[in-house]
């Protein structure tokens, strides 16, 4: 009897000692799987030797072909394993380390290795003894680098003298050349001579040149470059950086190259069309082309033994799946996630969501949201989107073909009364109305849509002319009409013609916004048995261009009961629409909260939702705002870019990010940090910067308790080259690390650490 009265208290005590930890969702432009393949007939097959739900990449083997070392990600972190080649024994973790590390290589003696590893902050390179059978401290590790830029891929030279390398310090981060929100960075080759410390940069381009390999001799260095229009192909070079020769041309992808004998080397291409990654095979002196493993895995980043045995990382290509409809190919979830964190007084349950944005979680179950429309298919706007709208317009011009067509006929019948030439000048004239009607449409439709705005007043002036013109010929053709019976065919003819172009304009300038319009359905998952349900059809905003249709920024509202999304485009340019949403599951209903006729987006709710924040340019500028008890006040009244806003549960405190004090990187482009405004009494407080990185912040969320900010940051660099992280999934931007920030003290705990972009955190309670 005293063993179950004590065991029910033990039980009693234990539930509430054990409480659901909070959930964080982010973004994870991450690969789905990758396991270790070891090829023993020269890499003419490969089978796998590693079998983990997490991601495991980047191996070489040691010089004397008994070990394997290579990363993954097992533990949360990208850490460096070492398991024997044959297979015969579980990886082992190689260095004890709460930071990140990756990209291993041995010295040509196998007694030292060097790797990358972010234990001081950023990526560095490192040196230590190769101890398989030894748990060695990162403690022992020798920096070699020493530098705020990334150092990446090192390489051995063959007499064990000299370290080469890819580094991004020696140019400043620019805007990304398409897309201007997202830093852009610059690779080049150094050589450290390792007894001296002696640094010397071998290659300096403005595009990225990258992975390193030496020749048998150390006399050259084999690389892949950017360097002719933005491709990487690879390249060759003597050991002091003389002599660059181009090997490949630029018609396909070249990265990671691989000697495999003096004359003959692999490296990795993608062909983007079929999304398959290929391992080629180049004779340097004949530049004959062949294909080294014709399997069906997409590898990636081989490694040749002198015997010739490969290893590499890779899965079979991923396809789509319907619990990740319009996200990156594959799983929803990423590999190896969920996974707990303990760190700093955080105990979370983090889950990597391998979409562009983070599909939000449910506050109250299982259950993720995503929004999906089919940008596979750019025809289907035009198809499924297109509204009655349009087909009035297509006869509109269809009715002008016919005029034009009538005009060449009417021409041929009467050329006995009237000169056929006068006919066929006045087609050109119509024919030239046609095209600068359908000209202008499509320059504010399709070419210059930011501007979409001045498409009636365009089209106006044009009516104007043309309406003039067909009112002129129509008192030319009643005042011919009973005299002149051959005049009065042609001035008819142009009275009519230019009557329908004229209507044919105004109705293309004041209509267009209503002929297509984009319809994302929004889908239901359960994450964790991934069974999914379509359970919305986005309600198109009628009247503006259907660029402006897209969703953005989904969330679900604090009590679970519907989502609040924001439809337009993410940055908000000048002339661009966007709106703030709610959908209500239980009625089904969708109503927007912001005005229509401007950029409002990124909207979130307080916990009692008596306050909303949103960001807008209703004033002029992009500036924070927030709606109580039905009045609306502009919090920042700033020239700045402010954006990303939220509200903390108990609706006291706003966070949003600005550029006010950001790092000018050219191009108009602004980095930003973080700013919070604090409710005091009936008043707001002046925005306070909390963050100060000179790097690129954004998308903020508060804890569920409101004491905590989370966020995504690139002020810790990138911790690989950016072709290679950017070869298999489509990511203008490099950074991401998730951070969590106290506000109380300003503490902050990084919570992701590794090589792909993560962002638009969310963090919600456990359940």
């Amino acid at each position: 009897m005293r063993k179950a009265i004590f065991f029910l208290i033990l039980i009693f005590l234990g539930s509430f000692s054990v409480r659901a930890q909070d959930r964080v969702f982010f973004s994870s432009f991450s690969p789905e799987t990758w396991e270790i393949y070891v090829s023993k007939d020269d890499g003419k097959s490969f089978q796998a030797i590693t079998d983990h739900s997490a991601l495991d990449y980047d191996a070489v083997i040691s010089p004397d072909e008994e070990w394997i070392v290579f990363t993954s990600e097992r533990s949360g972190i990208p850490q460096l394993y070492v398991m024997p080649l044959d297979g015969s024994a579980e990886p082992k973790l190689l260095i004890q380390s709460d930071s990140f590390q990756d990209q291993a290589a041995f010295s040509p003696d196998g007694a030292q290795l060097a790797f990358v590893a972010s234990h001081e902050g950023n990526a560095e390179i490192y040196l230590m003894d190769f101890l398989p059978d030894s748990l060695q401290d990162i403690s022992a590790a020798k920096n070699l680098t020493l530098h705020p830029g990334g150092d990446f891929r090192p390489s051995f030279s063959p007499d064990g003298k000299f370290l080469a390398f890819s580094s991004d310090r020696g140019h400043a981060i620019r805007p990304h050349r398409v897309f201007p929100f997202a830093m852009d960075r610059i690779g080049d080759i150094y050589k450290l001579e390792l007894e001296t410390g002696n640094l010397d940069r071998l290659t300096e381009e403005e595009a990225w040149d990258g992975s390193p390999k030496w020749s048998a001799d150390g006399k050259e260095i084999y690389f892949y470059s950017e360097r002719k229009n933005n491709q990487p192909a690879i390249f060759k070079m003597k050991a002091d950086g003389s002599e660059v020769l181009q090997l490949t041309d630029s018609s396909h992808v070249g990265l990671s190259p691989e000697l495999i004998s003096e004359g003959r080397l692999a490296y990795t291409t993608v062909n983007q069309e079929t999304d398959r990654v290929y391992q080629l095979t180049l004779d340097i002196n004949s530049q004959e082309l062949d294909t080294l493993y014709r399997g069906e895995l997409d590898l990636f980043n081989p490694n040749r033994s002198k015997s010739g045995l490969w290893v590499a990382h890779g899965a079979k290509t991923a396809q789509e799946v319907e619990s990740n409809k319009g996200g990156f190919p594959g799983s929803l979830i990423g590999a190896g996630f969920p996974i707990l964190k303990n760190q700093d007084s955080l105990q979370l349950e983090l889950t990597a969501i391998r979409r562009a944005f983070a599909a939000p979680p449910d506050p109250n179950g299982p259950f993720l949201v995503f929004d999906y429309f089919d940008q596979a298919d750019p025809t289907k706007i035009f198809i499924d989107g297109a509204t009655f709208w349009v087909w009035i317009a297509l006869i509109l011009v269809i009715l002008s073909l016919g005029m034009l067509i009538r005009g060449i006929y009417l021409g041929i019948r009467n050329r006995r009364k009237i000169p056929f030439w006068k006919f066929l000048l006045v087609v050109l004239g119509g024919l030239i109305g046609l095209v600068a009607a359908l000209g202008v449409f499509l320059f504010f439709f399709l070419i210059d849509f930011m501007i979409f705005d001045y498409l009636p007043f365009a089209a106006f002036g044009l009516f104007l002319i043309l309406g003039g013109m067909a009112l002129v010929f129509y008192f030319k053709w009643k005042k011919v009409a009973n005299s002149n019976a051959s005049q009065s065919i042609l001035t008819a003819y142009l009275f009519r013609t230019f009557l329908i172009l004229s209507i044919l304009c105004i109705y293309l300038g004041f209509f267009a916004g209503y002929f297509f319009q984009v319809q994302a359905e929004l889908y239901r998952v359960n994450y964790q048995t991934l069974e999914s349900e379509r359970i919305h059809t986005i309600l198109p905003q009628s009247g503006v261009h259907p660029a402006f249709g897209t969703v953005i920024d989904l969330k679900y509202l604090p009590d679970g009961s519907g989502l609040l999304f924001t439809t337009g485009p993410f940055r908000g340019d000048k002339g661009s629409k966007a709106t703030v949403w709610t959908y209500d599951f239980a009625s089904k209903s969708q109503v927007n909260l912001t005005q229509m006729d401007n950029n409002s987006g990124f909207g979130d709710y307080s916990a009692a939702k008596d306050r909303l924040v949103f960001r807008s340019n209703r004033d002029g500028n992009f500036d924070i705002f927030v709606k109580e008890h039905g009045v609306l006040t502009n919090l920042t009244k700033s020239p700045s870019r402010e954006n990303f806003p939220v509200i903390s549960p108990d609706g006291n405190k706003i966070a949003f990010v600005g550029d006010q004090h950001g790092k000018d990187v050219g191009g108009g482009i602004k980095t930003m940090d973080i700013y919070l405004i604090e409710r005091n009494g009936d008043a707001w407080s002046a925005p306070k910067q909390v963050t100060f990185t000179q790097s690129q912040t954004g998308h903020p969320h508060f804890s569920p308790d409101g004491e905590w900010l989370i966020y995504t940051t690139e002020e810790y660099g990138i911790n690989d080259e950016q072709p290679l992280s950017q070869s298999f999934i489509f990511s203008p931007q490099m950074y991401g690390e998730i951070v969590a920030l106290r506000l109380l003290d300003g503490k902050k705990v990084k919570l992701t650490h590794n090589k792909w972009e993560e962002g638009a955190p969310l963090w919600v309670k456990g359940i």
